[in-house]
C-alpha cells in the first residue's frame, strides 16, 4: 500500500475528502447547469440534499428557470477553464419559490476528471475500498465534493431536548432568504425539528476539528448537554436555541415545508432572523480528495 501510494499520490494522506478552512470568498470552484445550449451558474445556490439515493438541488430565477425543461441535464464543477467533474441528473420536481424555481435533481451517473483515469482507479477502487460503500458511490461522492461543501452547526431545544451537531447537506438561497437542510431520517432530532418548525443553523467560525468530530459521534437519543459540551453558547435572538460561542454568524429558520428524499429529509425553511457576531466568519469546508490535489486550499488535520 504504501508503494502504491507514493507511486500515485506522493505519500498523502488518502481520505474521501479533506477539511479546510476558508472565507466564501476564497472558494476557486464554480458549478453550472448544463441542458442542451442552456447553461446557467449555480455556484451560490446548488446543495447536495441526500446520500442514498444521491440527490442534488439547485435554485434558478425566475426569468432563467423558463427556459429551460430540465428533465435531464448535467452539473458541471470547474475551476477556471478545467472542467473537474460532470453529475448527470434527472429531474425529481419543481419547487416554485417567489422569486424563482427549486429544482430537485436525481443524480444518474457522473464523470470525473481530476489526476489521470489510472488515478482515479487506484483510489476509487483500492484507497477508499469499503464494504458500506460501493464503487459507484465513491465516484458519485468525489464529484458532488469537487465544490467545497461548507460544515454547519445545526441547533434545536425544546423543554426537555437539546442538541447541537454539525452537517454539510444544506444550501443558503439568499435570493429568497430560504434555506434547505438534508437530515437523516433516522436522526431524532428531525421529527423534533419538523414538529416545532424551528432551527438554527450556524458557521464553524472558529471551532477545532477535534470538536466538530465529537459533536458529530453523539447521539441523537441522548446528545451531550450544553452544560457538558466543551465550549460554551448564548441563545439565539428570537427562538433562545443554544449558540456555540466559537460561531461568527447564525440564522434562525422557520421550516415551512419537507419532503422525504430517502435516507435524508429535505426540509426548505424561511430565514427569519440573521445574527453577525464576528467580523468576516469563516467555516470548515469538506473538499473531495481528487479535488483537493490541484487547488490551494491548505489542509486541517484530522477527520469529520
Amino acid at each position: 500500500m504504501g508503494l502504491i501510494n507514493k507511486l500515485f499520490f506522493d505519500n498523502k494522506k488518502i481520505r474521501t475528502f479533506y477539511i479546510t478552512r476558508l472565507h466564501p470568498a476564497d472558494v476557486e470552484e464554480k458549478v453550472y447547469l448544463k441542458n442542451g445550449t442552456y447553461q446557467a451558474d449555480i455556484t451560490a445556490t446548488n446543495s447536495m440534499i441526500c446520500l442514498d439515493p444521491f440527490c442534488m438541488a439547485a435554485w434558478l430565477p425566475a426569468d432563467e428557470a423558463t427556459l429551460t425543461s430540465n428533465q435531464e441535464a448535467q452539473i458541471h464543477f470547474v475551476t477556471g477553464w478545467k472542467l473537474n467533474a460532470i453529475v448527470y441528473v434527472s429531474l425529481i420536481e419543481k419547487i416554485p419559490t417567489p422569486s424563482g424555481v427549486l429544482f430537485l435533481f436525481k443524480v444518474e451517473s457522473v464523470k470525473n476528471n481530476q489526476l489521470t483515469t489510472l488515478h482515479r482507479l487506484v483510489l476509487f477502487a483500492y484507497f477508499l475500498r469499503s464494504k458500506a460503500n460501493t464503487y459507484q458511490s465513491r465516484r458519485v461522492i468525489s464529484a458532488m465534493y469537487s465544490y467545497p461543501r461548507s460544515i454547519i452547526i445545526v441547533s434545536y431545544k425544546d423543554d426537555g431536548y437539546c442538541n447541537i451537531f454539525p452537517m454539510d447537506i444544506h444550501g443558503y438561497i439568499q435570493q429568497e432568504d430560504m434555506y434547505i437542510l438534508g437530515l437523516r431520517t433516522t436522526n431524532v432530532t428531525l421529527d423534533k425539528i419538523l414538529a416545532a418548525k424551528k432551527v438554527v443553523v450556524c458557521d464553524t467560525n472558529d471551532v477545532d476539528i477535534e470538536t466538530i468530530y465529537s459533536l458529530g459521534k453523539h447521539s441523537s437519543k441522548s446528545p451531550t448537554s450544553p452544560a457538558q459540551l466543551p465550549f460554551k453558547t448564548i441563545p439565539s435572538e428570537l427562538f433562545k436555541f443554544p449558540v456555540p460561542d466559537f460561531v461568527g454568524a447564525y440564522k434562525e429558520i422557520e421550516i415551512i415545508s419537507n419532503k422525504k428524499m430517502g435516507y435524508h429529509m429535505l426540509m426548505v425553511g424561511r430565514v427569519l432572523s440573521k445574527t453577525q457576531l464576528k467580523s468576516k466568519p469563516s467555516s470548515l469546508y469538506h473538499v473531495g480528495f481528487l479535488q483537493f490535489q490541484n487547488s490551494k486550499y491548505k489542509s486541517i488535520d484530522g477527520l469529520f
